[in-house]
């Protein structure tokens, strides 16, 4: 199993970095500007043990991608895991701590690919590059549209 952390502090109140997270019609705001993210399942108000599915389109393939809510800590964390998609293993913690008068917001992911050897080597070439991408701007992007 791999993990990976990215942590970046956002000038804005817990809760507020909290509540925009917890929305999760706002991931399409964050996400990489190369991937399109669309919510298929009905909008509910985040809580544990709710599934969600996503599409998520990045040059032209789409795949659907499921999430269950696992854990669910108003204004400290919240765990998401994969039902379905491109990993063998994802799951995503969310952490949220006070840090004067901002928010240390800290993400980590334990995850497995698929494809056994191939798939390791992808990780270390692909994976683990884009995740620091993704995850690089998605923190830049809230801390923006929480100024």
């Amino acid at each position: 199993m791999a993990h990976f952390e990215y942590s970046a502090v956002i000038s804005a109140p817990r809760s507020k970095v909290y509540d925009f997270l917890t929305d999760i019609t706002n991931l399409k705001l964050i996400m990489a500007p190369d991937y399109k993210i669309e919510l298929t399942s009905p909008l509910t108000k985040m809580k544990a043990e709710e599934e969600y599915q996503l599409r998520v389109t990045r040059y032209g393939i789409s795949m659907l991608w499921g999430v269950m809510i696992e854990d669910f800590k108003p204004n400290e964390e919240f765990r998401d895991r994969q039902t379905y998609g491109p990993f063998a293993l994802w799951v995503h913690t969310h952490k949220f701590e006070d840090h004067g008068p901002g928010t240390l917001l800290t993400d980590l992911i334990e995850y497995d690919v698929p494809f056994g050897l191939i798939g390791k080597l992808a990780d270390d070439i692909i994976i683990r590059r884009e995740l620091q991408k993704i995850f690089r701007h998605r923190h830049e992007k809230l801390q923006s549209l929480l100024l």
